[in-house]
């Protein structure tokens, strides 16, 4: 072939049904990824622990379940010329508005995604992860056109105030020609949540014990659940670090004890954090300001 020269022959498939069908139900969840973010391989794609570190390392996040959805597919662009003859442009891009109820506290960081390039897959009612994979190996989610999370929708009293997440992907062929769906043994509604933001901060401190809570920023609720290896206590030098302490207890209302017997905390300046989700045992939670303490000589 040369330039300008296009092939017409078309390279058909067959039309074989399958014997069974994929069965996806409603978009119930997105999850919003950064735009180079993908799955290497269908086992990973199908893996849970791969998820969570796509979370962790702050490569997917995900969004509230939709407690409402409206379906807002386009409708194929056609031109109708003036002999009467219907002229395909381009397929429709498949979109939708999602209702959640949140939180005003949570409302600002949901809206840091608004107007950002990424992509998302879906998660359906039935709990299926719905994205694309054009070579059969590589999973990603759809490329995205918009995403816009409004703010705290009015009401007439007939319905609860809601956001709207309000999203259409760019592709319609990512949908059309190379959707994919992972066959999962666990449901991403439940397994699949965001990083939560917290607080550590230091309730007592002496050579001996000291005692750390964790409380969520936006209710102040207690972090129960959490292991030594989720945290740090830092010297002064800010690189040695003084866990595992002799004793650890979970005193499963959001504290923790840390005991130091041999040896005992030396007179030195500390700081208290969590390590960073990626980094946790637990995983999921993020403190962005570290406390301090003094033990005097």
């Amino acid at each position: 072939m040369s330039y300008n020269v296009p092939s017409c022959v078309a390279d058909l498939g067959n039309t074989g049904l399958s014997n069974c069908l994929d069965e996806l139900e409603h978009d119930a969840m997105l999850v919003w990824t950064l735009e180079s973010f993908s799955f290497t391989s269908e086992v990973s794609a199908e893996t849970e622990a791969d998820w969570l570190t796509a979370i962790n390392a702050h490569n997917a996040y995900p969004m509230p379940t939709f407690e409402e959805i409206e379906p807002t597919e386009e409708d194929d662009v056609e031109h109708e010329t003036s002999i009467g003859l219907s002229l395909f442009v381009r397929e429709g891009k498949y979109g939708g508005v999602g209702r959640v109820r949140t939180a005003l506290c949570n409302l600002a960081n949901l809206r840091t995604f608004n107007s950002v390039q990424g992509r998302a897959f879906i998660v359906t009612g039935n709990g299926k992860v719905y994205g694309t994979s054009s070579d059969g190996v590589e999973f990603k989610g759809f490329e995205l056109s918009k995403f816009r999370v409004s703010k705290l929708k009015g009401t007439d009293g007939s319905v609860p105030r809601m956001v709207e997440f309000k999203y259409q992907f760019k592709t319609p062929s990512e949908m059309g020609d190379y959707a994919a769906v992972p066959q999962l043994t666990w449901n991403p509604l439940t397994q699949l949540v965001g990083i939560v933001d917290v607080t550590v901060a230091v309730d007592s401190s002496a050579e001996g014990l000291v005692v750390l809570s964790v409380t969520r920023d936006c209710d102040g609720e207690g972090v129960e659940g959490l292991v030594e290896g989720d945290f740090t206590i830092l010297a002064s030098d800010g690189s040695t670090d003084q866990l595992p302490s002799d004793d650890f207890t979970n005193n499963g209302d959001g504290t923790y004890d840390f005991v130091f017997d041999d040896p005992a905390l030396g007179a030195d300046d500390y700081t208290a954090n969590l390590k960073t989700p990626a980094d946790q045992t637990s995983g999921g939670y993020e403190s962005e300001d570290t406390d301090s303490f003094t033990i005097s000589e």
